[in-house]
């Protein structure tokens, strides 16, 4: 794909990624990118001095590409204050942490109106906003397409290239299989760290190595934005916790009954899947 005009809606940590990386990697195309509040917009321009930047919805106006980077619970709306400046060659994509919600909610309202297919690049960190963003963010981060049965094959090619074009892995599956896996892989990681952190408490804080702070780096993420994905994937994420909870009495019954053997089987198996994990670039 090689869009002459992205617009970015919503610059926080992932939309601005977005912004910054596609001025990197497209630098022929024009770049918009929107946000709802004004006093954004100085920030906005010193880091994007060459983007159109706004808080107009008509910023959409004469796009190939639309990218939606804002909460899911806004998405329908910005669908709509779009929907006037949109073409049925416009092709949207959003990066939304949950996919079934969000294709309920926003394939509607495009049907007809432009090309949609959601997008999750998995990818990030414990920060947010604009100073967080870095134009590099997507190499080599996997990105999950969740195209349906109405998604055309050229629809999924064009997103595929638009994001292997910042530098990311692509991976293709369904809405309900997104929001199941992702679920273990990054929802249930996230309640895990900020149980770890509640259960450690303050005091130990002086004391903290590498292991604390790895496993426990994305309890600083915000807490907003994270309840609200919490909630819209609450079916998966209680499914997933009751498999940890599993785990948890496993461990804890080895750990009273002072099994050895039971306690390295755990451990190994849970070692032997850890490794398998390829190193990150």
């Amino acid at each position: 794909m090689s869009p002459s005009k992205i617009s970015v809606f919503a610059p926080g940590l992932i939309g601005g990624s977005v912004a910054l990386a596609s001025s990197h990697f497209f630098p022929k195309a024009r770049l918009a990118v929107w946000t709802r509040r004004s006093e954004s917009l100085p920030s906005l321009r010193a880091a994007l001095p060459k983007a159109e930047v706004g808080t107009e919805p008509e910023l959409a106006r004469s796009s190939d590409l639309v990218v939606l980077a804002a909460p899911p619970a806004v998405l329908p709306e910005l669908v709509r204050a779009i929907l006037p400046y949109l073409s049925p060659s416009t092709l949207v994509t959003d990066v939304s942490s949950v996919k079934e919600s969000v294709e309920r909610s926003v394939a509607p309202l495009l049907q007809g109106k432009a090309r949609w297919i959601g997008s999750h690049p998995m990818a990030g960190s414990e920060n947010s906003g604009l100073g967080a963003a870095r134009t590099g963010l997507f190499q080599n981060a996997p990105v999950i397409l969740t195209p349906t049965a109405s998604t055309s094959s050229a629809t999924t090619r064009d997103v595929s290239s638009f994001w292997q074009a910042l530098g990311a892995r692509i991976l293709t599956m369904s809405p309900q299989s997104h929001d199941e896996q992702v679920a273990r892989i990054s929802h249930l990681p996230h309640l895990i760290s900020s149980a770890l952190v509640l259960a450690a408490g303050k005091k130990p804080l002086p004391l903290a190595g590498p292991g604390y702070r790895d496993t426990t780096r994305i309890a600083a993420g915000p807490s907003e934005l994270w309840s609200e994905i919490l909630l819209e994937n609450r079916r998966e994420i209680l499914a997933a916790l009751k498999d940890f909870r599993s785990s948890v009495d496993a461990l804890a019954s080895a750990l009273d009954q002072e099994n050895t053997q039971s306690l390295q089987k755990i451990l190994d198996e849970a070692a032997g899947i850890r490794r398998n994990l390829s190193p990150s670039s």
